[in-house]
């Protein structure tokens, strides 16, 4: 397994590291450490899949600890670009086992005609697959690894410390059915994800608790997966988008592993009456009412994959989260122990951001103990710094596009600076991607967390071209824009269809 780290890897070589969570982020971090010659422990609560095949890990992998691990997921290019680049053996295991590739800029907007290429065009290339298929490849990558080992069942209870200021960790205590014991390590990994416990942890061992920071997303979440019939293909692009925000409704196709396929719908809290999106007639009734994706629900192209028992899968009481480890001197508050993914940054997951973000952190990791000669405060130090630089960012923005969704439904208060801002995107740099290559690649670009959203539609040549669209008036705009059906009229069919089920139930 080859390291990609711009430093000399630090040896870890005879040195134990525990990681609490085998979930993506978890075996990340796991792969980080043994390449760098660690002998990783990884604990996880949930049992170990008992299938033998990602298909059957889709219908019956129990991961209570992942309640997002049925719902749809993009694999971004940054992803792509760090599995190529580190890990190509398991990539190449992804596209065999049925993923797909997706290269972004063979779709442009109808109205912006083919992009012609530039140099750095062949790593905007997405991964279809679902999260499942994901997870189990790369469970079963990471554990052929000698130097790893995955005990399931079991729960981190807390950590084992050297008092200081800070504090030391020097491993953690377990417990699986009414039985604790404890693990020594050199270094402990936390990545169970946005149920983190890491602030009682460190409480516990006499440090600080790590600063936190929230914002609700305020949106629901309702997924269907399909699966396409083996003789159709996807139907061809056309002038309406298959991704769009129409303010009272957000929604996505999402191409994934052996022809299957999920629409994913984002409806803010304040629309009650949008949870009829629970009910799988009502869903089909709005799919059917978007032109852009109304073809993919055609029975003559899929058929429903229910999960679990059920047609539509939905998910809520979601947040924008960050945790940072370290004082404000810039000191960790604890040596030795270090928080990966959503366990330190999780986001609104309209986005799809996480398994990227888990990547790019336990890369991260890796370069800052390389660079730290394996000090453990100063690479702690350098792993705050480098998640300020790249990962952050995409915090904040979640944050703002979030409450540019509130403020769109009426549910958050706006000024003239906050409406300004608003129209940038949405009368400016929207409308650009469907008729300029600059803004389209750059959209792209940060949608695939390959530029930092600030810098990237802000810098001087962007903001000229999206003001040029900006000033050319609503007229102009009008012709771009996609088809939004009526909420109203929407919603009155969807409680029909759904009332029609009811009836034809009893």
């Amino acid at each position: 397994m080859p390291i990609v780290s711009r430093y000399v890897p630090v040896d870890l070589r005879g040195q134990r590291a525990v990681v609490a969570g085998a979930s993506i982020a978890g075996l990340a971090a796991a792969l980080a450490l043994a390449e760098r010659g660690a002998e990783v422990v990884l604990v996880e609560a949930d049992p170990a899949p008992d299938t033998d095949s990602s298909e059957d890990a889709f219908l019956r992998w129990s991961r209570r600890g992942v309640p997002q691990s049925r719902h749809s997921h993009a694999f971004l290019a940054r992803l792509r670009n760090i599995l190529l680049g580190a890990y190509p053996d398991f990539y190449a295991e992804l596209l065999a086992a049925g993923a797909v590739e997706m290269r972004l800029l063979d779709f442009p907007p109808q109205s912006l005609g083919p992009v012609a290429p530039e140099p750095g065009d062949e790593e905007l290339v997405t991964i279809g697959c679902r999260r499942t298929t994901f997870e189990w490849l790369l469970r079963g990558y990471v554990s052929r690894d000698p130097r790893v080992e995955i005990v399931c069942d079991t729960a981190v209870e807390g950590l084992l410390a050297r008092a200081g200021n800070p504090p030391r960790v020097r491993g953690v205590r377990i417990g699986a059915n009414g039985r604790s014991r404890t693990i020594a390590a050199g270094l402990v990994v936390d990545a169970t994800g946005r149920g983190s416990r890491a602030g009682d942890w460190l409480e516990a061992i006499g440090a600080a608790r790590p600063y936190e920071k929230r914002s609700p997303s305020a949106i629901l979440y309702y997924t269907r997966f399909y699966r396409r019939r083996p003789d159709r293909d996807f139907p061809p692009r056309g002038r309406e988008p298959t991704m769009a925000d129409f303010g009272w409704i957000k929604y996505a196709i999402f191409p994934a592993d052996n022809r299957s396929y999920s629409i994913t719908f984002a409806a803010h809290l304040s629309l009650q009456r949008l949870k009829i999106l629970q009910n799988a007639r009502a869903f089909e009734t709005l799919v059917g009412a978007l032109p852009g994706i109304a073809a993919f629900g055609d029975p003559e192209l899929s058929e429903p994959m229910p999960v679990l028992g059920r047609d539509v899968l939905a998910m809520g009481g979601l947040e924008n989260c960050f945790r940072r480890f370290v004082d404000r001197r810039g000191e960790p508050i604890a040596t030795g122990f270090f928080v990966l993914g959503d366990a330190a940054y999780h986001t609104n997951p309209l986005y799809g951001r996480g398994t990227s973000q888990a990547f790019m952190h336990a890369r991260l990791l890796g370069e800052a103990l390389d660079a730290a000669s394996g000090d453990p405060a100063r690479a702690a130090r350098l792993l705050d710094e480098g998640a300020r630089e790249e990962i952050e960012p995409f915090y904040y923005a979640s944050v703002a596009a979030d409450h540019v969704a509130s403020r769109k439904v009426g549910a958050a208060p706006t000024s003239w600076a906050l409406r300004l801002y608003d129209s940038y995107f949405d009368d400016g740099v929207l409308p650009a991607t469907r008729v300029d290559p600059l803004v389209f690649r750059t959209f792209v670009r940060v949608m695939n967390m390959m530029d930092i959203p600030e810098r990237a539609f802000f810098q001087p040549e962007v903001v000229e071209r999206v003001l040029s669209v900006w000033f050319r008036g609503a007229r102009f705009r009008r012709r771009l824009a996609p088809t939004v059906p009526d909420l109203d009229a929407t919603l009155a069919a969807m409680e029909a269809a759904a009332r029609g089920e009811q009836r034809a139930a009893s």
